[in-house]
């Protein structure tokens, strides 16, 4: 009977507590109408990414590539208007200059003027792990991490900043984590899933002051 007690204590204890946050964001201003025209820039790539890449698999750039198409998807899910990373560059080009990574200032204002952008995203790509095995049976799960910001245009001020840090948990270890994978926990993801799905969290977390 005690056991029993003890069982229901603990399960009530996970239900009060909840999942844990699969995204930490913050909000560093509070300015409305940001999401009319979102140009999204090339995202970085990390200091230690290629030491999370497989040999023979994606390089650092395909996997800021992929991970910065994915926060694309996420963005126009969301029915909000985007300029591509790649229309980004040949804004940048005509300039005689490279889309930057890190400038902010410049990226918002040039944003602006070409595409009449009222913000710019740009992010960097931490790791990229891609699992081993197969989605039915993997021996190391996959593991993405990256962050981004959201600034205004043409300012460059800082808005909202977010970071997705992620290794696949099983069902066993964190029941209350792994049931919101897609799939619900019942198969291995790939990195590009796992990254996809991390992306779309992280805009949703997005405040409804900043919208």
């Amino acid at each position: 009977m005690i056991r029993r007690v003890g069982l229901v204590v603990l399960c009530l204890g996970l239900a009060c507590a909840g999942p844990p946050p699969v995204v930490v964001h913050s909000t560093h201003e509070k300015t409305e109408g940001l999401f009319r025209n979102v140009a999204v820039f090339p995202f970085a790539e990390g200091t230690r990414l290629s030491l999370s890449l497989e040999p023979g698999g994606v390089s650092p750039g395909d996997a800021a590539a992929l991970v910065s198409r994915f926060v694309v998807e996420a963005l126009r899910g969301e029915a909000i208007r985007v300029i591509s990373p790649g229309d980004v560059e040949v804004a940048f080009k005509s300039l005689h200059r490279e889309a930057p990574r890190a400038d902010a200032v410049l990226a918002a204002r040039v944003a602006a003027s070409k595409f009449g952008a009222s913000a710019v995203v740009m992010g960097e790509v931490l790791r990229y792990r891609e699992r081993v095995g197969k989605s039915l049976g993997a021996q190391r799960p996959a593991s993405v991490g990256f962050r981004f910001t959201l600034y205004s245009a043409p300012t460059g001020q800082r808005i909202w900043s977010v970071r997705f840090d992620e290794t696949q948990q099983t069902l066993s270890a964190a029941p209350l984590r792994a049931y919101r994978y897609p799939g619900a926990g019942t198969r291995w993801l790939s990195a590009g899933e796992l990254a996809r799905w991390g992306a779309a969290r992280a805009l949703s977390a997005v405040p409804a002051s900043i919208r």
